[in-house]
């Protein structure tokens, strides 16, 4: 310390650099994620929400892409050019949602199983999973609720 009772540049770098290395020491020996899981933090049934979504998603993903490949048929009774605005919007609706379901569905799929087995993560594993079927859930709703052309 100076004269002024202050301290010094020197020994505020120091305290500074000791207090930096207990607050490392401290987080790398204490790190909630780093240590073997104990039965409480171990989720027992990891796989049921990625199990089942991927179940349902093999039974929704063809009947969507069938359904959605097949829409474009709503036109024939009044040409492509000719039909409502609203017919035209929904149909590009379909085609976005069949996008999702070729990329966004895989995706949360593979984020879902990929999660570790911790509780922590539960939430955002059955997140992930039942939000994979909303692609293929729109379309087919989508095409069922096609205004006339």
């Amino acid at each position: 310390m100076n004269s002024h009772g202050t301290l010094t540049d020197d020994e505020l770098r120091r305290a500074w650099a000791s207090a930096n290395a207990a607050d490392a020491a401290d987080a790398t020996e204490n790190a909630p994620g780093d240590g073997p899981l104990g039965p409480a933090d171990r989720d027992r049934h990891p796989w049921l929400a990625p199990g089942w979504a991927t179940g349902l998603a093999l039974l929704l993903v063809p009947v969507a892409v069938l359904f959605g490949g097949l829409s474009p048929m709503a036109t024939d009774s009044c040409g492509p050019d000719h039909c409502s605005r609203a017919l035209n919007q929904a149909l590009a609706g379909i085609v976005w949602c069949l996008y999702a379901t070729f990329t966004a569905t895989p995706l949360m799929l593979l984020f879902s199983w990929a999660l570790p087995p911790r509780m922590r993560y539960a939430a955002a594993r059955r997140l992930a999973a039942w939000c994979a079927l909303l692609p293929p859930l729109a379309v087919i709703l989508m095409v069922f609720d096609l205004p006339q052309g």
